[in-house]
């Protein structure tokens, strides 16, 4: 581990080992198949030997990682189709767990956090809850997009609260930085300080302040594209980035349909933060839960 950080600990990681290895265990033995990821998996692991060793080339800036043709594009020679092993499995499987529930789960609560502490925005946030409502009776995938506050507010949440800190990528290919005469070479680990990047005055006015006016035009963003970076960017973002934002939005509005979220005597101001790879409060989150007496 580059920083002695581990992103979750080991009794938790064991667990997740031992299940999965359970259950790959007990589909190999019965020969049942599912319709999952974890059965898609599987198969790449027991894919025909005729594609190990078969060169791809990699569009390394495509926005969506596509693989381009090889005749346009430099090849590889380190890109080779190969199968995936047992042990890269559990490791895409323990991902899968990890950044499927807590960070989604942090994510609404740092968002409750946000709202206790800034009453002005859970109230204009309720507003437009209701408002939804009464036009579509439900929350879906189609309704969180007409919401332009609960976009905004998700938003600025995951600036001031970003759950990866920062982010790693390997150089491939030597690259100087304008001319300063400093050269990143092939294969050097580069660290992308979010955090930091979130918090930076040069690319957000009043960075402590939580102020979703930032994202309510997004023809109006002020901030380069790549200083905000909660999901990553890029080829190698989260594959996982809508499903989340959808997931996060379809729970918060439907909690402040019948919820506020208010300030407790425990609530700690600011808050700080635990020595992870993931944000996460020492003292976790408190906060009142307050039932509300005006839903129409």
């Amino acid at each position: 581990m580059l920083v002695k950080l581990k992103l979750i600990k080991i009794d938790g990681e064991d667990f997740f080992k031992n299940v999965i290895t359970e259950v790959v265990k007990k589909r190999k033995e019965t020969g049942k198949r599912y319709n999952d990821v974890l059965q898609v998996l599987m198969d790449v692991c027991d894919e025909n030997e005729q594609l190990l060793n078969s060169e791809i080339a990699e569009d390394e800036t495509d926005h969506y990682g596509s693989i381009m043709d090889s005749k346009d594009k430099k090849t590889d020679s380190s890109l080779k189709y190969k199968k995936l092993s047992e042990v890269e499995l559990l490791a895409q499987c323990v991902l899968f767990f990890v950044v499927g529930y807590e960070t989604t789960a942090s994510t609404l609560a740092f968002m409750a956090y946000a709202l206790a502490m800034n009453p002005e925005w859970q109230e204009k946030l309720i507003e437009e809850v209701d408002k939804a409502f009464e036009k579509h009776a439900e929350m879906s995938h189609d309704t969180v997009r007409e919401m332009k506050v609960l976009d905004a507010v998700v938003s600025e949440t995951l600036r001031m609260y970003p759950i990866a800190v920062a982010l790693v990528r390997t150089a491939n290919e030597d690259y100087e930085l304008g001319n300063t005469g400093i050269v990143i070479e092939k294969g050097t680990a580069v660290t992308i300080p979010v955090y930091g990047m979130h918090y930076d005055p040069e690319f957000f006015e009043d960075p402590e302040t939580f102020n979703p006016n930032r994202f309510m035009d997004p023809s109006e963003m002020k901030h380069p594209q790549y200083a905000y970076m909660p999901f990553g960017a890029g080829p190698r973002n989260c594959l996982g980035m809508r499903f989340a934002l959808l997931e996060i939005k379809v729970c918060m509005a439907n909690i402040l349909r019948h919820f506020r979220f208010r300030r407790h005597p425990q609530t700690q101001v600011p808050l700080k933060y635990k020595l992870r790879t993931a944000l996460l409060s020492t003292d976790g989150i408190h906060l009142a839960v307050e039932k509300r007496t005006d839903v129409k």
